[in-house]
């Protein structure tokens, strides 16, 4: 085994101490070796240091490292939170429709993931076309593939792929999964392939979780619910969410608890602020209605939806048990983040400048709602809106929710009890935000936005500061790009079906 495919290893299984001495012995041979310095990049991230990291990109680069190492830098880039190195990167590469060959077919898959995290959509959609044009046996690429589809509201497509890949990888948890959500409506039976599946994976999250969701089509609800249930208990057992720690935590934010380090971040970050930046942010429990307010505000020219944005809990340091503590802390590239942030609220897709027009960036992450006072002392200018929908509705949609268990935020999405705990403490954080930046935040109520839409979309843009040109309830009109768990609900005409669906039919305890 060579001295690159050595590190490579160590890197992999995390093991630092093994892999440093050899690149420093690499690097003392062959100074000049873009490789063994992206290496050495890619090292100090994951022992922590993205400043560092960050500095020892741009040496890789200006040494024309190969296409692979090159993808690989831009990758670290984005872990390391520069998010416009990563982008400058991906704009200086020949990975376009007219040179198709240009890269191989993992490499442009491996382009195009970047390029949804980098929010640029549609040039991820079209590399990861290349890729599986290159490649159409490789699962990995059809299942990204596939995935970018039903972000677009490209079903039958997406659908077409799903089935592909359970042929070829018949225990293919995700893929399995993600055709449910699409086609468990239109089944009247549980697929056989999913019924084998489940035989030799009986504790798999996705798989039960798939399943329930036939079952529920079926108005099995009571099987459903236990479909649900059995798809969480496993999870919840590793991911063990804290329901009084997080209680605290919210308490300390009613306080504004916040490191030494962040207020002198702020303080000093005031200073030098940017008052023509005016953001919009909808905050609040996940299946509240936030991506549904997103696409209904962004049909306005001067509006424009950004998705669930990651700067500002990147900035936040927040991680998996953030909530065990009490204060808020700050990253090691606070201003990095924070400048690349503020650009991005204030630019369309293709990156170009338009604060000449006004146009304003919508951050929908949810669980903003922890930082409303951190926001409005960045951006004093910002616009936050609260959505809150009733308890029961908001939690059972949270339950038959499959969320990712390494996402930080979502621990409490695994045990009901949790899920109704939760609701209650943002009840109260939101409520105190209200109360303390009343100018600022503003709470709407998922039941009379959609029962009541005119009244309440005049509210919001009077709220806003914005005059409404184009008709927002033509929403589902609009080709948007949907990474949320709404993906599906957003293409469809406002509607109140929603409201109350699983009353009676699910068990409140």
């Amino acid at each position: 085994m060579n001295i690159a495919s050595q590190v490579k290893q160590y890197l992999t299984k995390g093991a630092l101490t093994k892999a440093h001495p050899l690149l420093v012995s690499w690097l003392q041979q062959d100074p000049q070796n873009p490789q063994a310095w992206g290496f050495l990049a890619e090292l100090n991230l994951l022992a922590g240091d993205k400043s560092k990291a960050l500095k020892i990109i741009s040496k890789s680069l200006s040494l024309a490292p190969s296409l692979p190492m090159t993808l690989q830098l831009a990758k670290t880039a984005l872990l390391a939170g520069d998010h416009q190195q990563c982008d400058n990167i991906l704009k200086g590469l020949t990975l376009s429709t007219a040179h198709p060959l240009s890269a191989s077919a993992i490499e442009l898959d491996l382009a195009a993931n970047l390029w949804l995290r980098l929010n640029q959509p549609y040039q991820a959609l079209s590399l990861f076309e290349q890729a599986h044009s290159l490649d159409d046996l490789n699962t990995n690429i059809s299942l990204n593939y596939a995935i970018c589809l039903k972000m677009a509201g490209k079903i039958q497509g997406a659908e077409k792929l799903f089935e592909s890949i359970i042929k070829q990888q018949p225990l293919h948890e995700l893929a399995h999964l993600s055709l449910a959500e699409l086609k468990a409506d239109k089944s009247n039976t549980i697929p056989i392939a999913l019924e084998k599946a489940l035989e030799k994976k009986p504790q798999s999250q996705y798989l039960n979780y798939a399943k329930a969701l036939y079952l529920e089509a079926q108005k099995d609800y009571k099987a459903a619910w236990q479909g649900f249930k059995l798809s969480k208990e496993t999870v919840a057992q590793s991911v063990q969410f804290e329901t009084n720690a997080h209680h605290q935590f919210c308490l300390h934010r009613i306080q504004s608890s916040i490191s030494e380090k962040l207020d002198a971040f702020i303080t000093n970050t005031s200073k030098n602020r940017n008052q023509a930046v005016d953001p919009i942010f909808i905050v609040g429990m996940p299946r509240s209605g936030t991506s549904l307010l997103e696409q209904l505000l962004a049909t306005q020219p001067r509006l424009k939806a950004l998705g669930e944005l990651s700067f500002l809990p990147q900035l936040l340091n927040i991680k998996a048990g953030f909530y065990k503590q009490t204060k808020l802390t700050l990253s090691d590239t606070p201003e990095l983040l924070l400048k690349q942030y503020t650009q991005l609220l204030n630019q369309d897709n293709k990156q170009a400048d338009l604060r000449q027009n006004n146009i304003r960036g919508i951050d929908k992450q949810p669980f903003n709602l922890y930082f409303v006072d951190v926001i409005l002392k960045l951006f004093p200018n910002a616009k936050i809106i609260w959505l809150v929908r009733n308890k029961f509705d908001t939690c059972v949609g949270n339950f038959r929710q499959a969320y990712q268990v390494n996402s930080p935020f979502h621990h409490y999405s695994f045990d009901w009890q949790h899920i109704n705990a939760l609701y209650d403490d943002f009840i109260k954080l939101g409520t105190h935000w209200e109360q303390t930046f009343s100018e600022s935040f503003m709470r709407v109520d998922y039941e009379n936005l959609v029962s009541e839409p005119k009244t309440q979309l005049s509210a919001l843009f009077h709220f806003l500061n914005v005059e409404a040109e184009d008709d927002p309830l033509e929403f589902h009109q609009h080709n948007y790009f949907s990474a949320t768990a709404s993906k599906l609900q957003i293409r469809q005409p406002l509607n109140t079906r929603s409201i109350n669906k699983f009353k009676s039919i699910y068990p409140t305890n």
